[in-house]
């Protein structure tokens, strides 16, 4: 049961993220499945403000 919990934060991970799913679930499986303190620590790593590759 946790196996597809698991696979539905990495898909959600990398939607939110737009990274790749085995970052996603390296960075989930080390803030131990807390999503938001994965996505904070993507965020930190990449130092890029989120949206600014989305400007036009």
């Amino acid at each position: 049961m946790d196996e597809l919990k698991h696979q539905v934060m990495i898909n959600q991970f990398v939607l939110t993220a737009g990274c790749a799913a085995d970052q996603a679930k390296q960075l989930l499986q080390a803030a131990h499945w807390q999503f938001e303190t994965a996505l904070s620590a993507f965020f930190q790593e990449t130092n890029i403000p989120y949206g600014h590759h989305h400007q036009m």
